[in-house]
């Protein structure tokens, strides 16, 4: 199972002149289970920084393109680990 790793809860932002906006976001690590890591940028818009820690990308950040293939969403949000509920053990009889 990938996990994403958020090691600081440094926020990056960069101002638009156009827009006269800032851009939020936060480095995260994603592990695919071979031990190296691929960074990505997860958008934070006005959300506060997500804490060190491993987590997982909510199921509500993904979509489906125009033609039909998976992408996620602009500001992806991502779930502890911890948080997660996990399955129930079978039933044992």
């Amino acid at each position: 199972m990938p996990v994403c790793r958020v090691k600081s809860a440094a926020v990056e932002e960069q101002h638009n002149p156009k827009t006269n906006s800032i851009m939020r976001s936060q480095m995260v690590g994603l592990d695919l289970g071979n031990g190296f890591e691929l960074p990505f940028r997860v958008g934070l818009g006005q959300r506060p920084a997500y804490p060190a820690g491993e987590y997982d990308i909510d199921p509500k950040s993904f979509a489906l393109g125009n033609f039909g293939d998976l992408t996620l969403k602009r500001y992806v949000d991502l779930v502890p680990l911890s948080a997660k509920p996990h399955a129930a053990a079978p039933a044992k009889g």
